[in-house]
């Protein structure tokens, strides 16, 4: 419990100091959707490595935005698992609900700058028996920073996950963007996971794309995989297609 209270009060002290990446990207942002306004993604992934691919599909990521500053979130995935010489097996995947808070504005600030708390829990289904989720409470608590460029942007973001049933984690991003024309921009980042004492160690690329077809609807892509060989287990093809959906524009 205590190293717990370390690593929040840790993100707590660096945390007290427009959406510009996100999905596609797993590293976050501090975008907002805006007041009353939703943003919805669906969306397919992959995530093939040596001996077992995962099938996410679709995934329904739904924001809100409360004021210009707040957003809530609620994800929701079916998960289609297959593991070599194993099988396949499929099923709900994990609910991840969160809150995320813009205290610092690029508009009237240096920098962007947000919080974004989440809790990951099992669905009332047989996943987490059956080993398609891992079982219990997750709790993610992660700060962003964005800082815009002229057409271009570039993201960080930090946070630690701390798991009721499995090691604890440290999650860390850098991912940029350059808005080749007003519709169209093509995105990357570098993304990393590790335990607590960063005896493992995870780290991927993505590069992607978002394409606003209108002011309401979007088509969101990125492909990458680890820096790894494919024999380490890491993944060797990542894979994001989706659709974004913005209501209230």
């Amino acid at each position: 419990m205590y190293r717990h209270l370390l690593a929040f009060a840790f993100l707590f002290f660096i945390s007290a100091g427009p959406a510009l990446a996100g999905p596609p990207l797993i590293t976050d942002d501090t975008g907002t959707p805006g007041d009353k306004k939703w943003e919805i993604n669906i969306a397919y992934t992959l995530d093939r490595r040596h001996t077992e691919t995962t099938h996410i599909t679709p995934i329904l990521d739904i924001n809100y935005g409360v004021g210009d500053n707040v957003q809530i979130k609620y994800e929701v995935p079916w998960i289609i698992f297959r593991e070599k010489d194993v099988g396949t097996k499929n099923g709900l995947g994990n609910s991840v609900a969160g809150v995320k808070w813009r205290f610092l504005d690029e508009k009237k600030d240096v920098v962007s700058m947000s919080v974004y708390p989440q809790v990951e829990f099992n669905n009332p289904t047989s996943s987490a028996d059956r080993g398609i989720v891992d079982k219990g409470i997750n709790l993610f608590l992660p700060v962003q920073v964005s800082k815009k460029l002229g057409p271009g942007w570039i993201n960080a973001e930090v946070g630690y996950t701390i798991r009721q049933h499995n090691d604890d984690e440290w999650v860390y991003g850098l991912s940029g963007g350059y808005e080749i024309q007003e519709n169209l921009s093509i995105l990357g980042e570098i993304h990393g996971n590790a335990t607590e004492e960063f005896r493992k160690n995870e780290v991927v690329f993505n590069i992607g794309t978002q394409w606003n077809l209108s002011k309401k609807y979007g088509l969101l892509a990125s492909v990458g995989r680890s820096f790894r060989s494919d024999a380490s287990g890491d993944p060797n093809l990542l894979l994001y297609l989706g659709v974004q959906i913005r209501i209230g524009d």
